[in-house]
């Protein structure tokens, strides 16, 4: 079996710790999807971006332990005149914020900060977590 690289480790452990909140179908990497008039309405989905470089804390770049921020998007359906419903972005940020800190094969993610974004002007509302992102120690290390 082919060994996955960083990028895949790193997002796979997201959707792993995500799946109990929310169909891994509706967790999306780096960019949300586009809706048209056909697609089937979601009530939520999340989208988890990687925005920052990816630094290596140890000199030599072996990835011993790599550093980054993360972000989190999670857009729940607004209300019918494009307003804020706090008990479902409530209910959903509060799932994903009571996950932290992510504990998974490959990283960690903790120090999670969350901000009420508005509306993304197609039905939905956004919640931001922004967080801090580390590797375990050695889990990438090229070999010598």
């Amino acid at each position: 079996m082919a060994k996955k690289s960083t990028i895949y480790n790193i997002f796979n452990d997201f959707v792993e710790a995500l799946k109990p909140i929310v169909d891994k179908k509706y967790i999306f990497l780096k960019d949300r999807p586009k809706i048209g008039k056909d697609d089937v309405p979601m009530k939520k989905f999340i989208v988890v971006d990687l925005p920052l470089g990816i630094d290596d804390l140890v000199i030599g770049h072996k990835k011993t332990c790599l550093v980054t921020s993360g972000v989190l998007y999670l857009f729940t359906q607004a209300r019918s005149n494009d307003t804020l419903d706090p008990n479902a972005t409530g209910d959903f940020a509060d799932s994903v914020e009571e996950l932290f800190p992510i504990k998974g094969q490959y990283i960690i993610a903790c120090n999670p900060t969350v901000k009420l974004n508005g509306s993304d002007g197609q039905g939905f509302q956004v919640t931001v977590i922004t967080f801090d992102l580390h590797s375990r120690w050695g889990v990438f290390k090229k070999e010598e």
